[in-house]
């Protein structure tokens, strides 16, 4: 087992990370640039595909191993150390990840191949079991003609943004302050599970280029989705790495 984590542990996760990424990002260019290649590009990277793509299960799969990891380092800090801000944390981030997975996945609708109610695929935009495709706009009873009805037509408008605000939050903008010695005086924030900077710039230059090419160039959202979920992933791992560095090298 501790041979098992001392390979990973050499692994470099951030280059390997950044290679899936401009893999899928390159997948996803080719689309536009090779017509012949435009359905397998958007079945695999999930462009304007109406099912699963190859992206989304790796996401799925990433949500799923950090939500699992999370809730490890809940139990192990619960029982040495009863509850602390840091299990707070965990937990978070552990339901966090989970409610992820299930966004993702459409909880379990495409794994198990169930269908729906009919009230659910009324009120769902791509009629499947989710909160970010919900038409809200069927929900509150506004008319078609409504002037608000293109706007919260799809609750994804609204959540994905938000999705992005809050992993960028808390896997760039905090930790890179607290590297710099902000937030020292904040117990909440000091107990932040911190990751590695390496993961931090990752997670930021992640950001920034999906700002830059959605902006200008084509909508690039899944694959921001495909880096933050590595990045959701590569957090716990950095802080369980962190863990059994300590462990193994104590003071």
């Amino acid at each position: 087992m501790h041979s098992i984590i001392d390979f990973v542990r050499r692994l470099n996760r951030t280059w390997i990370a950044s290679i899936i990424v401009i893999v899928f990002f390159l997948i996803s260019v080719s689309g536009f640039l090779f017509p012949d290649l435009k359905v397998w590009s958007a079945q695999v990277a999930n462009r304007e595909y109406n099912g699963e793509g190859l992206i989304e299960y790796i996401e799925a799969i990433c949500w799923f191993a950090a939500s699992v990891i999370y809730f490890l380092l809940l139990i192990e800090d619960v029982k040495k150390n009863r509850w602390r801000l840091v299990g707070f944390w965990f937990l978070f981030f552990g339901l966090f990840c989970f409610v992820s997975l299930g966004e993702e996945i459409s909880w379990g609708q495409h794994l198990f191949s169930f269908e729906p109610s009919e009230f659910v695929q009324e009120i769902n935009k791509q009629k499947e079991v989710n909160l970010h495709n919900l038409n809200i706009s069927k929900i509150l009873g506004l008319a078609k003609d409504d002037p608000n009805y293109g706007l919260f037509q799809n609750f994804t408008v609204i959540l994905n943004p938000l999705f992005y605000l809050v992993c960028g939050v808390f896997w760039f903008v905090i930790p890179l302050f607290k590297k710099i010695g902000c937030f020292t005086n904040n117990k909440l924030i000091s107990a932040l599970p911190s990751p590695f900077f390496s993961t931090v710039v990752f997670c930021g230059a992640n950001l920034i280029a999906y700002l830059i090419i959605d902006k200008l160039f084509f909508d690039s959202g899944e694959i921001l989705e495909l880096s933050l979920a590595l990045v959701g992933l590569m957090v716990p791992l950095d802080v369980l790495f962190a863990k059994n560095r300590i462990i193994d090298n104590p003071e």
